[in-house]
């Protein structure tokens, strides 16, 4: 029952819906690819052509206001000191914003709420700051490894005499930055592909979402 109730709890989170959506989205985009290149029958392959593009729209509902969240997390980083890793976060959390506005627009045309002629053009500049955003991160990431393998020369100096807690908060740092730094490579493909920078293959981008 723990691991029902631990299903629920997570579901019953908007975020946790919208992961929910993603999952099944980029499996979806996955394995219509997977399809193609099989040469399944047309009207499967729509099927789950569809899947997808509804998925996507719904998560777009999830994601609503989420540049609110963006643009406070943006102010916040201007407080940091470290000042790599204030202009990294800056520059995330702005980006963000920036792509998670262009979605609501998006929205609002695919609900025909409004009709924006450069659609096409405002869609393309969310991908370029969520591509922006993305890289940021990951530079942040690489200047955080540096930090920690630093840290830890340290702790073997001083030997005996280093503090366990140290350590310990050490590790936990060094797996949040590994984490966040594998997610955002994987995210990264994906405005990567939609900016034709690299071609990436569909299963590519199906399976890095």
């Amino acid at each position: 029952m723990s691991t029902v109730a631990t299903i629920n709890k997570f579901l019953a989170t908007t975020t946790g819906r919208e992961k929910l959506c993603r999952l099944v989205q980029y499996f979806s985009r996955f394995f219509v690819f997977y399809l193609t290149r099989q040469g399944a029958p047309k009207d499967v392959i729509k099927k789950w052509a569809e899947l997808k593009g509804h998925l996507g729209n719904a998560r777009k509902f999830f994601r609503l206001a989420k540049n609110i969240e963006f643009a406070t997390n943006a102010v916040k980083g201007l407080s940091i000191q470290d000042p790599v890793l204030r202009a990294t976060t800056v520059i995330k959390q702005v980006g963000m914003f920036l792509y998670y506005t262009t979605e609501a627009v998006n929205l609002m045309n695919i609900i025909h709420f409004r009709a924006d002629a450069n659609l096409k053009n405002i869609t393309r500049f969310g991908m370029k700051c969520w591509w922006v955003a993305l890289a940021s991160s990951l530079v942040a990431g690489l200047y955080k490894f540096n930090g920690i393998k630093a840290k830890r020369e340290q702790l073997v100096k001083a030997g005996e005499k280093a503090d366990p807690a140290d350590a310990k908060k050490l590790q936990k740092d060094f797996v949040a930055a590994r984490y966040q730094f594998i997610q955002d490579a994987c995210d990264i493909v994906i405005p990567t592909a939609g900016l034709n920078l690299i071609g990436f293959d569909e299963g590519i981008v199906g399976i890095a979402g």
